[in-house]
């Protein structure tokens, strides 16, 4: 009997183990803002301010470029790494390796690239992104002059 006991608080033991080495702790939600630089397929550096919110056990991220062009992705996260899976003109993937001072080291290919890129995360403050300078606002396109009815020669209108 007390073999069975002794037994079964030891599988009960293990268990928990196993259940806490497969939840991520507490404090692995990745949840805020980023700083975002990148190497794009051509070899030409990019940056953009890419933002992560845990929805359930789930991440959604999004990535707004310089030219405030927006790609959404859906990730997971499971043993210090996150994966996120997009659309950003060609289904892609790019999975970050969640490093001890908080930047996400990532690599990124896209259908047809048949390479790997890189991209780096750096957690930011929203104070940090809003800090930086605006880009100059577009002009206007001039307002196209309102088109008069025309008459046909020799009428009247009023």
């Amino acid at each position: 009997m007390a073999r069975l006991i002794l037994s079964s608080c030891l599988g009960l033991v293990l268990l928990g183990s196993v259940t806490a080495i497969a939840e991520p702790s507490p404090g692995s939600d990745l949840s805020g803002l980023y700083a975002c630089e990148g190497t794009n397929p051509d070899g030409s550096p990019y940056t953009a301010v890419v933002e992560i919110v845990k929805r359930q056990d789930t991440y959604l991220v999004r990535w707004t470029q310089e030219n405030d062009e927006q790609v959404m992705g859906v990730g997971i996260q499971q043993d210090g790494v996150l994966a996120v899976s997009y659309f950003g003109g060609a289904p892609a993937i790019v999975v970050y390796s969640v490093a001890s001072d908080g930047k996400l080291d990532g690599q990124w290919t896209m259908g047809g690239a048949g390479r790997l890129f890189k991209e780096t995360l750096t957690k930011v403050s929203a104070i940090e992104v809003d800090s930086k300078p605006a880009k100059p606002a577009r002009p206007a396109k001039p307002a196209k002059p309102a088109s008069r009815p025309t008459s046909p020669a020799g009428s009247i209108s009023i």
